[in-house]
């Protein structure tokens, strides 16, 4: 079976960002879901990557369903210091490699 990169990439962010790991498993099946689903509308070019921009809407997309603490980080502005963090090599995209780095 052929791994969709896209789901891939959703599977990571629900674990690592903007949650604990012990914090995303306690989430409700429904809950990963949702997050998962909003990786791939933030994706909007579907290359399981997300730019700055798409990024943003992520954070965005998971404050309105009250995911995480997705809400915290917009209100603390701190959206620009956790994608440069994440952002291992500096060029501008999030992968699934950097955000499991990231977690190690």
């Amino acid at each position: 079976m052929k791994k969709n990169p896209i789901a891939a990439l959703a599977c990571s962010i629900a674990f690592i960002l903007p949650l604990s790991a012990a914090q995303a498993q306690s989430m409700s099946d429904a809950d990963k879901q949702k997050m998962a689903d909003n990786v791939v509308q933030a994706d909007a070019n579907g290359d399981a990557a997300l730019t700055r921009g798409e990024f943003d809407l992520l954070l965005q997309l998971n404050a309105q369903d009250n995911l995480g603490r997705a809400a915290q980080v917009i209100r603390l502005g701190r959206q620009a210091m956790i994608f440069t963090r994440i952002d291992g090599d500096g060029n501008g995209l999030v992968t699934r490699q950097e955000l499991q780095a990231l977690a190690q």
